[in-house]
C-alpha cells in the first residue's frame, strides 16, 4: 500500500512538472513572439510620429502611412503588383541558382580542404586571399567574360556564396573532434562512406551556419549589382525609383528587400532545425 502511495505521488508530480514545464515553454514563445514584433512596430510608431509632427524630412522619409497610401494608389492604377512580381521573379531566379551553386562547391571544396592536407596546403592561401576582396570589384571582369545577361550577376552570387560556405566547411571538418575519425578507421569504413557518414554530418552545424550567411550574402550581392549593371530585379526597382526621386516607390521596394532577408533567415532556421537536430541552440 505504502510502495503504491508513493508511485501515486510521484506520478502527480511528474505531471505537475510537466505542465509547468509546458507554461514556461507557452510563456517563452509568447514573450518570444511579442519582442519580435512589438520592436518593429514601436520603431514604425516613432517614425509615423517624427514625420507626422516634422522631426524628420517627409521628402525623404516619408511616413509608413503615407508608403502605404502610394501603394495602394499604385497597386490599383499602375499594377504596382505585377511589376514588383516581375523583378522580385528575376532577382529570385538570380539568388536561387547562384546559391544552389555556391553551396554545393562551397560544401565540396571545404570538406575536402579540412580533410585532405594536400588540398588543404594547396588552396587555403588561394581562398584566404580572395575572401576579403569585395565581390562587386570583380564584376567588371565578369561582365568581360561573361557578358552583361545574367550569367555575370549568377557567377558574382555564386562567389559570394561560395567563399562563406567554404570556409565554414573548412572550419567545421577540421575541427571535427577526432574521435569520430579514430571510430570510422578502426571499423576501416570506405573513403566515401566516412566522408558521406562521419566527415559531413560532423562538420555540418558549421555548414548551415554558412549557409545562412551565404543566403545574406546572396541577397547584398544581387541588390548591389542590379543597381550597376540590370534592367531588372528588385535593385533596378530601388534605383530607378531613386532616379526618379520617387521615393515612397523606393521604400515600396527597400521593405521587399527586407521581407525577404526576414524570410531568408527563417527558412534557414527551418532547414537547420530540420538538417541538424542534434546540434545545440
Amino acid at each position: 500500500m505504502a510502495e503504491t502511495a508513493t508511485v501515486g505521488t510521484y506520478a502527480a508530480l511528474n505531471a505537475r512538472a510537466a505542465r509547468s514545464y509546458q507554461r514556461r515553454r507557452r510563456r517563452g514563445r509568447l514573450m518570444q513572439i511579442g519582442l519580435g514584433a512589438g520592436v518593429p512596430i514601436a520603431l514604425l510608431l516613432l517614425w509615423q510620429i517624427a514625420s507626422t509632427f516634422g522631426l524628420i524630412d517627409d521628402r525623404f522619409f516619408p511616413a509608413p502611412s503615407t508608403i502605404v497610401e502610394r501603394a495602394a494608389v499604385d497597386i490599383a492604377e499602375r499594377n504596382l503588383l505585377g511589376d514588383l512580381g516581375t523583378q522580385i521573379q528575376a532577382s529570385l531566379i538570380r539568388i536561387v541558382v547562384g546559391i544552389l551553386l555556391g553551396v554545393s562547391t562551397g560544401v565540396l571544396v571545404g570538406t575536402l580542404m579540412g580533410s585532405v592536407a594536400a588540398v588543404r596546403h594547396a588552396l587555403s592561401p588561394l581562398v584566404y586571399a580572395l575572401y576579403p576582396m569585395p565581390k562587386l570589384a570583380i564584376l567588371p571582369l565578369l561582365l568581360i567574360i561573361f557578358g552583361i545577361g545574367d550569367t555575370s550577376k549568377i557567377v558574382l552570387v555564386t562567389l559570394g556564396v561560395f567563399f562563406v560556405v567554404c570556409l565554414s566547411a573548412f572550419s567545421g571538418t577540421l575541427y571535427t573532434s577526432q574521435v569520430y575519425s579514430d571510430v570510422a578507421q578502426a571499423f576501416a569504413f570506405p573513403r566515401m562512406m566516412r566522408y558521406w557518414r562521419v566527415v559531413l554530418p560532423a562538420a555540418l552545424p558549421s555548414i548551415m551556419n554558412g549557409v545562412k550567411l551565404g543566403i545574406g550574402q546572396a541577397l547584398i550581392l544581387v541588390v548591389s549589382v542590379e543597381f550597376v549593371s540590370s534592367n531588372d530585379g528588385i535593385g533596378y526597382f530601388i534605383w530607378q525609383s531613386w532616379q526618379t526621386l520617387d521615393i515612397p516607390r523606393m521604400f515600396i521596394g527597400l521593405i521587399c528587400v527586407a521581407l525577404g532577408g526576414a524570410g531568408a533567415v527563417l527558412l534557414g532556421d527551418l532547414c537547420e532545425r530540420m538538417l541538424v537536430p542534434w546540434a545545440k541552440r
